[in-house]
């Protein structure tokens, strides 16, 4: 388990994190999720010891992380960081060699993975000749290379079609079920929903909501009914706390799941009208969570 308790870091009067805690086991993906500014980079930094602590300690499996162990992290920067003057094989080489892995392993690794990632053929290839998804294909190979225990996947989904979004989520899903603990930052709240065991929302250096992401669903008892009725008037309806129109459809927020069945009960005979009734997504509940923050300091 990965555990962070009562982590503080300043950069001079300004805070980057503030009394920061949470902990992620083993087999869980865990996703840190903010606006930009919120504190997701200044607690990678903190984890991969490139900056250190003002306050709290970070421990993994109940001892002080030893930030000497370069092979316990694996990290996917956000901004592309590989050295792209360089052919695929020999830009991976050199950073597992930066990690002391032996070379024959080197050679088993990076062909397991390339293969893996549909990428074998690009190995002869200078990086900077890839498109911009398949050299982050290639900054995941890095990433996994030396085989880490936890793995920081910053922005991940930057650049990579729907083809190679799918064929993350099941490298994701491959590692977590090898007990790997994943650390995931996205702004594309909606691709990595399905992903997310446990959630921190960060906001301005604190953090604002917490938890595991189906706890905290089951919790909420709102439920969103997506209509696909662009004429319908429901405003007045019982229960309905807010309307928003998306492309052809309405979405209709409900008080809870008794109200949002008495209204379908109403509607669901017409015709020319379909729905769908959905718990609170993952960016609705972020969007509560910093409503709510902003209401706080506000009062």
């Amino acid at each position: 388990m990965l555990k962070l308790e009562h982590v503080t870091k300043y950069y001079g009067e300004q805070v980057g994190i503030e009394d920061l805690s949470f902990s992620v086991h083993d087999g869980r993906i865990l996703c840190l999720l903010g606006t930009n500014g919120s504190g997701k980079s200044t607690t990678f930094r903190l984890l991969l010891g490139l900056l250190q602590c003002d306050q709290g300690t970070i421990s993994y499996h109940g001892e002080k992380l030893n930030f000497q162990d370069k092979c316990l992290f694996g990290y996917l920067p956000e901004e592309k960081s590989i050295l792209r003057d360089l052919k695929v094989k020999d830009a991976v080489t050199y950073l597992a060699q930066l990690k002391k892995v032996e070379k024959i392993q080197i050679e088993k690794n990076m062909t397991y993975w390339l293969d893996y990632l549909n990428i074998e053929k690009y190995r002869n290839r200078k990086v900077q000749a890839l498109s911009k998804g398949n050299v982050q294909l290639v900054q995941l190979v890095c990433a996994l290379i030396h085989e880490p225990k936890i793995l920081i996947f910053d922005e991940p989904l930057n650049g990579l079609d729907l083809e190679n979004v799918a064929l993350f989520k099941r490298l994701c899903w491959k590692l977590k079920k090898e007990g790997k603990i994943l650390l995931i930052s996205s702004h594309q709240y909606n691709n990595i929903e399905d992903l997310c065991d446990d959630v921190v929302v960060l906001h301005k250096g604190k953090c604002i909501l917490k938890g595991s992401l189906r706890q905290l669903k089951k919790a909420n008892k709102q439920r969103y009914i997506t209509l696909f009725d662009e004429n319908g008037d429901y405003e007045d309806e019982r229960g309905v706390l807010e309307i928003t129109q998306n492309n052809h459809s309405l979405i209709l927020k409900m008080e809870d799941e008794k109200s949002a069945k008495a209204l379908l009960r109403k509607y669901m005979r017409q015709e020319n009208i379909s729905y769908k009734i959905e718990m609170i997504s993952l960016q609705q509940l972020i969007r509560e969570a910093l409503d709510a923050s902003t209401h706080r300091i506000l009062t």
